[in-house]
């Protein structure tokens, strides 16, 4: 089923489920049971197989065993994969627990609500570092149930919003736990995972296990999906009506608008700006969330907050999220959205200071430190790679002092200037290679993507221009011009970009298999990329010492041929000697892959002495090698 399908087949549920309501439920219910049938039935003939085996273990003449044996072999990791796929895990939030003496505020508002709203009390309260609030139940007893309940808060949300807006917002949680709404909810998420993780450990163990489930899954998945999808979706709605009717809807109403506006600021200004920290320090910054608190609560410039607004009010629901969109909500609760919207500035003390109280700041930095912990490895990468971009950006721009930059140096220049220093400070950079080649699919869509950001149309241009000289652009670019013209209200146009977006999403889907490997049953063809770039990929080559023989070429493939799949295959100085060392050679093909930068479709592979048909299979295409040894390594070995 396409994505286009998906879209049409929920619209249509959701139709059914304002009509007939109950039994629309019962299907949601008779899928799941389905589901569970279908798995339960699997597992019992599984189970008769195995004892049938056992009976013939125990009266098979003794050269008989070992046939028995190897056929039972499948059947025990089917029922192995089927028994763990039914035991659904739960990853508790990673948070900072929360006790009842040191935050009394806060637990006595958690109090007043769970009393009002009639739901189960909570076991476990943590604070986290998500812009977000979230209720999880645990079933201790995996498939029999007996729940503990679980609350996340999460800091940057008690910090953004004005204790009213906490209440609201904290209201709509609990109300997915309340009348018994949470439960059936989660017994169909846990349906979902637990397939899921059935068909993830099937296909990567045994693949007549997978087979047996997949048949089922392509008639039974799509539906299944749709129904449970709507009704998270109704619940969302339901757990926005209980909160309104404790609250207010206009406080619901203010709440939403808040965390809209709150998170535009958040993604769009103060994440970036910490995350380009990372060319200058190699661990994560200390004092993160105190500039963040000072941030939420300064004031909100008008016209951002008028952007921030219409873009998400300008937003449709869609199938990515069983959330609603803003103006779906708003007008379930009957609620006026403001224009020019009202909360463009904030109070001195939000949320977090009367919740939290004296332990604000002790907690803040328990969050802040978990999160250092959490993004410490990720960071030091960050910072590693920046200081290479770094390195190159200061290398060029000393270039272009004594000579004029090549097309590619100065688009090159461009987007590390992004990288480093936001797309703003690139805008001149990018102007002169347009200037220069107005043609150039990369400027052109780095450039685009700035201009629509300002919500400067010409960017739409620039836009599809990359997109008819580069084909990996076009997914891309697709999605970026719906989003555009989605946040400015233009329905039709943004409606049809859409359409072209989940059209090529399919295809490249259905492109994907024959671009994850090569086999000696593929056809390699010359790569046909420019000298420029092969001039610049064997520069990085010649500069990694252990590297000492690599090929470049193209694998034939059947869907999006005009896409090229390139496989760049390099070998290590000891690959000749040792036949087996995975540990270093994905270590090798990460550091080529990182140091290469190569665009579009790529595999990268490390060539290795069971690997020699491959190296004659490459290297017998015209053109592909971008880095000779000095003395034929694998001579001895072939």
């Amino acid at each position: 089923m396409t994505s286009q399908e998906f879209q049409h087949l929920v619209e249509r549920v959701e139709q059914y489920a304002r009509t007939h309501r109950t039994a629309y439920r019962f299907r949601v219910g008779a899928l799941a049971l389905l589901g569970y049938a279908y798995v339960w039935t699997i597992l019992f003939v599984c189970l008769l197989l195995l004892a049938a085996m056992a009976g013939l273990l125990y009266s098979a003449p003794g050269g008989s065993v070992l046939l028995v044996g190897k056929l039972a072999i499948p059947v025990v990791v089917v029922v192995g994969a089927i028994l763990r796929a039914l035991w659904v895990s739960f990853t508790p939030p990673n948070g900072v627990p929360l006790i009842r003496r040191d935050v009394p505020a806060l637990f006595g508002l958690i109090d007043t609500l769970t009393a009002s709203l009639d739901t189960p009390r909570f076991h476990r309260v943590v604070l986290t570092d998500d812009f977000n609030a979230s209720v999880s139940q645990r079933p201790r007893l995996g498939p029999l149930g007996w729940y503990e309940n679980w609350l996340a808060l999460g800091l940057p949300l008690l910090e953004a919003l004005s204790l009213d807006e906490f209440r609201a917002v904290l209201a709509h949680e609990l109300g997915h736990l309340s009348h018994a709404h949470g439960r059936f909810g989660a017994w169909i998420y846990r349906i979902r995972m637990a397939w899921m993780h059935l068909m993830k450990q099937l296909e990567s163990s045994h693949r007549i296990g997978y087979r047996i489930f997949d048949w089922f899954l392509k008639r039974w998945a799509p539906y299944f999906n749709a129904y449970s999808f709507v009704l998270a979706r109704e619940q969302e709605y339901e757990a926005d009506r209980q909160a309104a009717q404790l609250t207010g809807a206009d406080q619901m109403g203010r709440a939403l608008i808040a965390i809209a506006l709150q998170g535009a600021r958040m993604d769009r200004g103060f994440w970036p700006r910490i995350a380009r920290r990372a060319v200058d320090h190699d661990t994560p910054p200390l004092g993160v969330f105190a500039e963040l608190r000072d941030t939420v609560r300064a004031s909100l410039a008008l016209e951002d907050a008028r952007r921030s607004l219409a873009i998400a009010l300008n937003r449709k629901s869609a199938t990515d999220d069983t959330h609603p969109s803003l103006s779906d909500r708003l007008a379930a609760l009957d609620v006026q959205a403001p224009t020019p919207p009202a909360p463009t500035a904030w109070s001195k003390a939000g949320a977090a200071d009367l919740l939290l109280g004296d332990a604000r700041a002790a907690l803040s930095n328990q969050v802040e430190r978990n999160w250092r912990d959490y993004v410490a490895q990720g960071w030091r990468k960050k910072h590693e790679a920046d200081q290479k971009v770094q390195a190159r950006l200061v290398e060029l721009e000393t270039s272009a002092l004594t000579a004029p930059l090549t097309v590619s140096e100065a688009s090159e220049r461009a987007q590390l200037t992004v990288r480093l220093h936001g797309p703003e400070a690139a805008v001149e950079t990018l102007h002169h290679v347009l200037a220069r080649d107005p043609e150039h699919a990369a400027a052109n869509f780095t450039l685009g993507e700035i201009l629509l950001e300002r919500e400067d149309a010409t960017g739409v241009g620039h836009i599809e221009r990359a997109m008819q000289r580069d084909p990996h652009s076009i997914a891309a670019g697709l999605e970026r011009l719906w989003l555009y013209h989605e946040s400015l209200g233009h329905v039709a146009d943004a409606a049809d970009y859409r359409r072209r977006w989940w059209d090529r999403i399919d295809v490249l889907q259905r492109a994907a298999p024959e671009r994850q490997d090569v086999t000696a049953q593929d056809e390699l063809i010359p790569h046909e990329l420019p000298d420029d770039e092969i001039e610049r990929i064997r520069g990085v080559l010649d500069g990694m010492n252990d590297v000492v023989e690599a090929y470049l070429v193209r694998k034939h493939v059947r869907l999006l041929p005009e896409e090229p799949f390139y496989i760049l295959a390099v070998m290590h100085w000891w690959s000749a000697r040792v036949s087996d060392n995975q540990a270093q050679e994905q270590e090798l093909v990460e550091r080529v892959a990182q140091a290469t930068s190569l665009r579009g479709d790529w595999l990268v592979i490390a060539l290795n002495a069971k690997r020699g048909w491959l190296r004659d299979k490459m290297s017998a295409v015209p053109g592909s090698r971008v880095k000779a040894p000095a003395v034929d390594v694998l001579q001895k070995t072939y």
